[in-house]
């Protein structure tokens, strides 16, 4: 059981990280000068969930209790600040 709630940390982490890369990329309209600072944001934000999760997936795999506990809550905080500048950056 313990697995299957690690690798549906990891495959959500993922799939956040993937839609901030797409959003880093086309949020931005072709010939334009820079990207805001909410849409790079956004991407480091996901990024740092991502890291997050994969401490959090170790830690729920090998039965580290206390560090699954910190990580996943490091990653839910970092998950939404990537949502809140993702709505910003809209």
């Amino acid at each position: 059981m313990r697995r299957l709630a690690a690798l549906a940390v990891l495959v959500a982490a993922s799939f956040a990280t993937w839609l901030a890369w797409i959003a880093y990329g086309v949020l931005c309209e072709e010939g334009c000068a820079g990207r805001s600072w909410p849409l790079i944001a956004q991407l480091v934000a996901a990024c740092t969930g991502f890291l997050f999760a994969a401490v959090a997936v170790q830690a729920i795999a090998t039965g580290a209790d206390a560090r699954a506990r910190m990580a996943t809550a490091a990653a839910t905080v970092a998950c939404v600040a990537w949502v809140a500048l993702l709505i910003a950056a809209v």
